[in-house]
Order: C-alpha cells, then structure tokens, then sequence
C-alpha cells in the first residue's frame, strides 16, 4: 500500500512540474509578445515624432519663403496678417442674418405651397406630416416608405 502511496506521489510531483514547464513558457512567450509591443509602439512613436519633426522644418522653410518673397512687409505686418480676428457681431449684424433666414424660409415655404403635395421631395413631405401630427409609422404608411427611413429623415432634420 505503502508503494503505491509512493507511485502517486512520484507521478503527481512529476505532473506538477510538466504543469510548472508549460506555465513558464507560456510566461515567457508572453513576455516577448510585450517585448515586441513595446518595441512596436516605440517604432510608432519614433515615426510620428519624425513626420512631426518634418513638418515643422516645411513649416519654417514655407514661412521663410514667404517672407523673403514679400520684403516690403515687415515682421508685425506679417504677423498681424497671419492672426487677423473677425470683428464682434453687433445687434444690427444679428438682425440683418435673422431676417435673411426668414426670407429664406418664407421663399421655401412659397415655393413647397405652389406645388402639389406629391411633388414636394421626401423631405419636405415627412416634415410636412410629421408637423401635422402623424407617427413616424403613419408616416411610412402614406409615403410608402420604409419606418427607419422616416426615422432618420425626422431625426437629421431636427
């Protein structure tokens, strides 16, 4: 009994270190996997940081052109061009946009009522219904068309 206590044994420490084997190598491949990662990733970061690099010296060489291409104009000048800013709307600026958009959409409005409904594009006759109250399933229905299509049509125009 005694010697087939001791077989087990044997055979169970000699299938603990097969296991232990099988672990380190399994260890150890990924452990070169992040090896390489690691030198994947560096490679990237060096390729990018060189293209960046690149850029910049085009850059400077573009801005040195332009500025010996342009000798008249002083440094402040060229500066001030590069950084122009657009002036602050005023009240009067805001008025004059609305009322154009108004115009808009009143001569859009005009020219959607002059035609019959059938020839009003898909668009305008969603939006039509759907400010008439309908579902988008009611929608579909009447247009013949599919209920995700009237979907995105209501959800893009809003």
């Amino acid at each position: 009994m005694l010697i087939i206590f001791t077989i087990i044994n044997f055979a169970l420490i000699l299938l603990a270190i097969f296991f232990i084997i099988l672990l380190f190598i399994k260890l150890s491949k990924v452990q070169q996997l992040e090896q390489e990662y690691r030198t994947l990733i560096q490679e990237a970061e060096d390729t990018i940081t060189s293209y960046v690099l690149e850029l910049k010296e085009e850059n400077s060489s573009f801005l040195q052109k332009l500025s010996n291409a342009n000798p008249g104009i002083s440094h402040l000048d060229k500066q001030e061009s590069f950084d122009t800013r657009e002036e602050e709307l005023t009240e009067a600026d805001l008025k004059d946009i609305l009322m154009q958009e108004n115009v808009r959409e009143d001569h859009i409005e005009t020219v959607i009522a002059e035609k019959p409904f059938e020839e009003w594009n898909i668009k305008d006759q969603v939006m039509h219904l759907s400010e008439k109250g309908l579902t988008s399933s009611e929608i579909a229905k009447k247009l013949n068309k599919g209920k995700i299509e009237i979907e995105l049509l209501l959800k893009f125009r809003q």
